[in-house]
């Protein structure tokens, strides 16, 4: 990829917007290499909180991560090596309404989400969580029904592969400390700062319409 292959998106605060998702559960190797040699577009954008990239298909994103502070390398292979055998195609045309829709406010966002029964329950939860408001990892695993499952909750968080959109940066340590963040956490206190955290506990979305 060109490293001037960006697409800018400008910044503006969180408004309507509705989020189709089409959940797609795996259950190990077999079923996760039915899906490597799909065609995947791929994009940068830049984005209040950074450069991003973006990857998905004509059914939607499929990716998305910050590189500000690990880079774009790592960022990219963060993403890709979810699908080794994948055809990757830079291209932001497929990808660039779904991304404005994500940052500006409005607009539809269609989601291909591939992962485990376990992950896509924890993602689910996660679009709980309303802008503004943050949970704990031990509340997310009571909400899933599986409270002693603390350790294995954060690891599914981490594995979210969408970030920002599935707002896995909006689960905090019990203390009120960030409690990491793939993508960095100086992404994560600044996705934060911007909606304005509220110490409420799974505050309900009230700016997205799942469909």
């Amino acid at each position: 990829m060109q490293e001037n292959d960006v697409t800018s998106i400008a910044p503006n605060k969180l408004q309507n917007k509705t989020l189709s998702i089409n959940w797609k559960t795996v259950d190990g190797k077999q079923d996760i290499a039915k899906y490597n040699f799909m065609e995947i577009y791929e994009s940068w954008f830049a984005t209040p909180f950074g450069e991003i990239i973006a990857m998905g298909t004509s059914e939607g994103l499929m990716g998305l991560g910050f590189s500000k502070e690990i880079g774009r390398t790592a960022t990219r292979q963060n993403l890709i090596e979810r699908w080794p055998s994948a055809h990757f195609k830079t291209t932001p045309k497929p990808l660039e309404g779904w991304i404005e829709a994500a940052f500006i406010g409005k607009g539809n966002i269609k989601l291909n989400v591939v992962g485990t029964k376990f992950q896509i329950a924890v993602w689910k939860a996660l679009l709980e969580i309303a802008p503004g408001y943050r949970s704990t990892y031990t509340e997310i695993a009571k909400s899933i029904n599986r409270p002693k499952a603390v350790r294995a909750i954060g690891t599914a968080i981490g594995r979210n592969p969408i970030g920002f959109i599935i707002p896995c940066h909006r689960v905090l340590q019990k203390s009120g400390g960030l409690g990491g963040y793939r993508w960095g956490d100086t992404v994560k206190s600044a996705i934060l700062d911007y909606e304005g955290v509220n110490p409420s506990i799974n505050n309900r979305q009230s700016f997205i319409d799942i469909i």
